[in-house]
């Protein structure tokens, strides 16, 4: 019964990062912890999990040419540095404090999504009121120069991701899509080919600390490939407005519950 609340627990993560790209952490931790786990046998699991099911859903992604690298490597490579002062860092913050500000994060996030998915914001928001030139103009000299844009994004991505232990796969959707323009399919599966090794990286530091127990380990992985997989062939035939509310309510929902777990 252990092993199936694992693989049962793991599903629902790798379902929601089949969707929209999100880390399976903010699900497998808490629910391995519930089970007995240890905190930090629990991250390394889910890293474990989460670097598998990022693969496979990005492969899924890629099928339907929702795949694109010109940025996505270099804030790959930015963000493993990133993460590594974001370790440094968090430490010394309260914990809180971080927890609650991630779930504002999400909810800011679930808000920007449904505005992009709602049949308004769908039209395209060129040439608006002088208000919003300047911001314009700061994304075009962001597109315009990807290999600097990316690397710098990448450690900002990097360093607030290993302030918060979660939420890399959220940072870089968000800048892909928002700051570089990228569609909804293609920012999600970009950002989970990205987190991949992210997470990849994770797990093996916590597999030389002795915190990957493998009999715990491959059931969660196989829940997550399963759900990824499933759910990232229906986000890939879901059309953008659609998917754009599926993100936003699951970041809302997310961010709720981050929230009320932090106030406890």
């Amino acid at each position: 019964m252990f092993y199936i609340l694992i693989t049962v627990i793991s599903f629902i993560a790798g379902s929601i990062t089949g969707l929209i790209g999100a880390s399976g952490v903010m699900v497998i931790v808490p629910g391995l912890v519930m089970l007995g786990c240890s905190t930090f046998d629990a991250i390394g699991c889910s890293l474990f999990a989460d670097a598998l099911a990022s693969l496979v859903v990005a492969w899924t992604y890629s099928k339907y040419g929702n795949l694109n690298l010109r940025q996505g490597w270099l804030i790959a490579l930015g963000s493993v540095l990133g993460a590594q002062l974001g370790s440094f860092i968090s430490p010394h913050l309260p914990e809180m404090g971080v927890g609650g500000s991630f779930g504002i994060l999400l909810l800011v996030s679930a808000a920007m999504f449904w505005r992009k998915g709602s049949k308004k914001a769908a039209i395209k928001p060129e040439g608006r009121a002088t208000s919003n030139d300047e911001v314009k103009g700061f994304l075009k000299v962001l597109r315009d120069n990807p290999k600097t844009s990316g690397t710098i994004l990448g450690v900002l991505v990097g360093i607030i991701s290993g302030i918060l232990g979660a939420g890399g796969g959220v940072m870089i959707l968000l800048i892909l899509v928002f700051v570089m323009g990228y569609k909804v399919h293609e920012g999600v599966g970009t950002s989970t080919l990205i987190m991949a090794f992210t997470a990849a990286s994770g797990a093996l530091g916590h597999a030389f600390t002795g915190n990957l127990p493998m009999d715990i380990a491959v059931p969660s992985a196989i829940g997550t490939v399963i759900g990824g997989r499933l759910t990232a062939g229906f986000a890939n035939k879901t059309n953008e407005a659609v998917l754009g509310k599926i993100v936003g309510i699951i970041f809302a929902v997310l961010g709720a519950l981050m929230i009320f777990g932090v106030g406890r």
